[in-house]
């Protein structure tokens, strides 16, 4: 109930990322609890990343903002923990992506048709010299369209799946690298992008929400025929030439992307 109290505090903004909560002696007094009680409910606080606590003769608790990579990490675990595949995450997209990509169409935000374009150059040029930054700048295109389209849900939602959709850029990359022909394919879709953004940019809410999805049901089938079956996403890896945690991991048996 404490817990639930301050939360709802920190919820409705009474009480703000940066703001230092009471001492615990002065909060057990206004809730009437004991000290462990006290600290139980700061525990529940600290767990759910709504507060940090620090230590010491200067320390205590103080609000922070939410940690939405904290919340999508989970998010991950909790769906390869499911068993839930590639092609269950690249229909996700395209329930969310292409009605981003109409709404955004329908404001023409000049800010988001600029980051968009500077993305593509920033593919166009990674594509020459690092792939895997090439997949990252992919994957960072969607997330540009969702976090630009004004509808916070939406972008939410996107940004919940977008570390999944990031490692699935970087995975197929590297199976793919030495292999010339999807070369071919890389430039597709950066024009792709670029008919995507000038459709956005014409103002046409219907033809670039339909072109969006054409594109990623296309992607979707380019990139599942890169496995020999079905693939269980995995949240824990990643590419070659990045660092990876010290400690060691048990992973399923099954393949991973």
């Amino acid at each position: 109930m404490v817990a639930a109290e301050l939360r709802r505090h920190i919820v409705t903004g009474r009480l703000k990322p940066g703001d230092k909560l009471h001492p615990e002696s002065v909060l057990q007094n206004e809730f009437a609890i004991s000290r462990p009680t006290m600290r139980e409910a700061l525990r529940l606080l600290e767990a759910e990343s709504l507060i940090t606590i620090k230590r010491g003769k200067h320390g205590g608790a103080r609000v922070t903002a939410i940690d939405l990579g904290a919340v999508a990490n989970q998010v991950g675990v909790f769906l390869q923990l499911a068993g839930t595949t590639l092609e269950d995450v690249w229909l996700a997209r395209t329930v969310i992506e292409p009605p981003a990509v109409g709404l955004l169409a329908a404001s023409g935000d000049p800010r988001a048709l600029a980051a968009l374009e500077a993305n593509i150059a920033q593919a166009r040029d990674a594509a020459r010299e690092d792939l895997i930054r090439y997949a990252d700048l992919s994957a960072e295109f969607s997330m540009l369209i969702t976090r630009h389209c004004g509808n916070k849900t939406i972008h939410l939602l996107a940004a919940l799946i977008y570390d999944i959709i990031r490692r699935q850029h970087e995975n197929v990359t590297e199976r793919t690298m030495a292999n010339a022909s999807v070369d071919k394919l890389r430039e597709q879709s950066l024009r792709d992008r670029e008919q995507a953004v000038a459709l956005i940019r014409a103002g046409t809410p219907a033809a670039a929400e339909a072109f969006w999805r054409g594109h990623l049901e296309h992607m979707r089938d380019l990139v599942l025929k890169a496995y020999k079956s079905p693939v269980t996403i995995d949240v824990l890896s990643e590419p070659v030439g990045r660092p990876r945690p010290m400690r060691r991991v048990m992973r399923p048996a099954q393949p991973q992307v």
